[in-house]
């Protein structure tokens, strides 16, 4: 006696009849057009999450290094070399823009925004498919692409009111691109290393191994801490590939070279000196010192960051589990990129999660772990594998090559022009510089010096200020009146050999205003003057960084 077979309830039965219809149709239409309309939908998010959030123009919440980047950027572009804190890849990618722009970054905030999310992020996007694609197959791959899409806007629904203006002003714009800082750009490099890595072991191919070195490479040229990132594709290659470690490193050599001659040129040695917490752009050997330095890392710290994470995020819970569950998948249906994946995430949330400074508190712990937010994703997307029969297998055909003839020649060319000769010019023909007349390290960041044609004269016991009026688009800006009676005007240098001269500007007394004239009255003695413009997203006179310095003036009250 036979028990009846069991069937799927009706209902279900239609449901999984549309689905597998639906899995045909998306399979069936070529993956440049899905692709394609995964940008657009991208672009079209970025450009309604951009309308709607406060920002000042095209002036973004920035929370980090930009200035330095840029004022090195604009120093670079007049043959002088400035101190090197951060690191070279985003000053020379952003050079040619200051010949048009000025020493303002305000001005070269629409450039450098439609960069990162015209070419970047897409970038991005392709890369995240390109990864998941070779794990699960092209459904898969568009499944990956649609959360890197989503994500940064659902953390908005799982947000707890009082964090709700910390996640979505003061974090979302990094993630997008909609800033001029260096965490955005190392990201995506450390994603195209990441794609690169699995192609060149799936097809064997070394030259797309040295590319995946040079990817690397650069994203540490652009922010040097990003090495933590070589965890992950050392010990993929060692335990799957041995041999093709060497090509890796002979891509990201290059960039390491001229890290190194970087640093030298700017700061007398190889590596950053006791940084405030913007300077942490050394190199690898600083790094591996902070990691083992209790003063920089403490687990402790990074308790408590999970802790704020549970008390901001109602799925808190949730969040901790997917990377587990991401993970567990991974290493179930393929050893490849869980060697990849998993190190590249766990590393950077120990060591960065547990860096002092990476703080819930004003949002900089999701900005300092950016690099590893596309392991996440991954990790993430990866979690329907767990589930039985929803495991795709990828696709049986190997890897053709990205270019071949004379384009890929034209270019590995234009890359190595582009990415390697060009900075390692610009940074031995800039001279070093002596003085701080062309720029000074003010509230921690780099600000160029320039004349604003600023004007002080005694009337009485008063002192009326004057400057030229500063026409800056595409963001509203107001000047700041900086003033003391230290001696030296306030300017410390350290005179370092074979470095440029690292100045520093401190000063008793900071004056909003948006007009260009002041009466000040700062009593008896003598007194130096300089004026700011500064900005911030909110346009707020009491908040905001300094983007360009003016030259002092001295006056004396008997």
């Amino acid at each position: 006696m036979s028990a009846p077979a069991a069937s799927t309830p009706a209902p279900l039965a239609a449901v999984a009849e549309k689905l597998r219809r639906a899995k045909k149709l998306v399979l069936s239409v070529r993956a440049a057009y899905v692709l394609g309309g995964l940008v657009a939908v991208q672009w079209l998010a970025v450009l309604a999450f951009a309308v709607t959030v406060r920002h000042n123009g095209w002036l973004f919440y920035s929370g980090g290094d930009q200035l330095w980047h840029y004022t090195g950027a604009y120093v670079l572009g007049h043959r002088l070399q400035p101190p090197s804190y951060v690191g070279y890849g985003w000053s020379t990618l952003l050079l040619p823009v200051t010949y048009f722009t000025g020493p303002n970054l305000v001005s070269a905030l629409p450039v450098i925004v439609l960069f990162n999310t015209l070419v970047l992020l897409p970038v991005a996007l392709l890369c995240i498919y390109g990864i998941a694609a070779r794990v699960g197959g092209r459904l898969f791959g568009y499944w990956a692409a649609a959360l890197w899409i989503a994500l940064p806007y659902f953390g908005i629904l799982f947000v707890e009111p009082g964090y709700h203006q910390k996640y979505t002003e003061l974090t979302i714009p990094h993630i997008v691109g909609l800033t001029a800082m260096s965490d955005f750009p190392s990201m995506v490099g450390l994603l195209v290393s990441a794609y690169l890595c699995l192609r060149a072991l799936e097809s064997g191919s070394r030259v797309t191994m040295v590319a995946a070195g040079f990817a690397a490479g650069y994203a540490i040229a652009v922010k040097p801490s990003s090495a933590i990132f070589f965890f992950a594709p050392a010990l993929l290659l060692l335990l799957t590939r041995w041999r093709t470690v060497l090509p890796f490193v002979l891509g990201f050599a290059p960039a390491l070279a001229t890290l190194a001659l970087w640093k030298y040129r700017g700061l007398g040695h190889l590596g950053a000196a006791e940084p405030e917490p913007v300077r942490l752009a050394s190199g690898v050997g600083d790094l591996l010192r902070r990691i083992h330095n209790p003063d920089a890392n403490s687990w402790s710290h990074f308790h408590e960051n999970l802790i704020a994470v549970r008390e901001h995020f109602w799925v808190a819970r949730v969040l901790e589990w997917l990377p587990v569950a991401g993970a567990l998948a991974l290493f179930a249906r393929g050893r490849t990129a869980f060697w990849l994946i998993v190190p590249w995430f766990l590393a950077f949330l120990a060591i960065k999660g547990s860096y002092l400074d990476a703080r819930m508190d004003d949002a900089s712990f999701f900005r300092i772990l950016l690099p590893a937010f596309p392991a996440f994703v991954l990790l993430m997307a990866a979690v329907p594998l767990l589930f039985p029969g929803w495991r795709p297998q990828p696709a049986p055909a190997p890897a053709r090559p990205l270019l071949r003839g004379r384009r890929l020649g034209a270019v590995a060319v234009a890359i190595c022009v582009v990415f390697a000769i060009f900075p390692v010019v610009v940074i031995a023909a800039a001279r070093q510089v002596g003085d701080e007349s062309h720029m000074m390290d003010y509230a921690g960041t780099l600000v160029p010096v320039r004349d604003l044609g600023l004007q002080a004269s005694a009337n009485g016991n008063a002192v009326q200020l004057t400057w030229n009026r500063q026409h800056v688009r595409p963001a509203k800006t107001f000047y700041v009146v900086l003033r003391t009676n230290a001696p030296g005007g306030g300017v410390t240098c350290a005179h370092v050999a074979d470095a440029s001269v690292d100045c520093r500007l401190e000063v008793q007394n900071s004056i909003p205003t948006r007009s260009t004239s002041l009466d000040d009255h700062p009593g008896p003695g003598t007194w130096s003057y300089r004026v700011a413009v500064s900005a911030n997203w909110l346009n707020d006179g009491r908040l905001g960084d300094v983007y360009v310095l003016s030259e002092p003036v001295g006056i004396t009250i008997p």
